[in-house]
């Protein structure tokens, strides 16, 4: 038996969250294969991290100190990180993506980030293998998924590593660029990974009705 779970934005807003996911994920050993979200909102008037990262990128585009914004987003991670005493190294990680933002970053990449950050502390808080999606997930020069290779590469991760965490939302294109889905993309990584995987069962979970 093969389960691929994906969580929504809401289900990894905060550390709460992610020992919720960490309790669903290991209540059912047929649970290998996790797809996840950038953080979510936590509470109403809150901001969902995608959205603070296109708010990044529109600042950087018309040449407004983006600062705050960015700031938000790095303590957002941090205090999850920290709240589950792990020991992930986000400093070099956001200190390195700053530094791209400076020099030139396509909004495609800066958005997928908050997937990719979010898949870093999931996989290490599950003692799982981190899996970035830019090596499974392949579009063609059409910008559609390009599923024969996609599935070749999910299947060979699949042998090398029987358990691990995809980011959700994005992939690359034949010449190594970030190409994101439209909103609530992480949805398909998900189902991609579970027809690549002919898995049993696709759950889908979210923590709001």
């Amino acid at each position: 038996m093969l389960k691929v779970l994906k969580f929504g934005g809401s289900s990894m807003a905060d550390a709460k969250q992610f020992e919720k996911v960490k309790r669903i994920v290991q209540a059912d050993p047929a649970r290998r294969v996790v797809i996840v979200s950038a953080a979510g909102k936590r509470f109403s008037d809150d901001h969902k991290l995608t959205d603070l990262l296109y708010l990044c990128y529109a600042h950087l585009k018309y040449g407004v100190s983006c600062d705050s914004v960015f700031h938000m987003i790095r303590s957002r991670y941090i205090e999850i990180r920290d709240h589950l005493e792990l020991k992930t190294d986000l400093e070099t990680e956001f200190d390195a993506l700053r530094r791209k933002m400076d020099a030139s970053i396509s909004q495609d990449e800066l958005v997928s980030r908050g997937e990719w950050l979010t898949s870093k502390l999931m996989a290490a808080y599950l003692d799982w293998p981190f899996v970035d999606a830019a090596e499974v997930i392949r579009f063609g020069y059409d910008g559609k998924i390009d599923h024969n290779v996609t599935r070749q590469l999910i299947r060979a991760q699949a042998q090398q590593t029987p358990r691990f965490v995809i980011p959700g939302f994005y992939g690359v294109m034949p010449d190594g660029r970030i190409r994101t889905f439209s909103r609530g993309g992480s949805d398909i990584t998900g189902a991609l990974a579970a027809a690549a995987l002919d898995a049993d069962v696709y759950e889908n979970w979210t923590d709001v009705s």
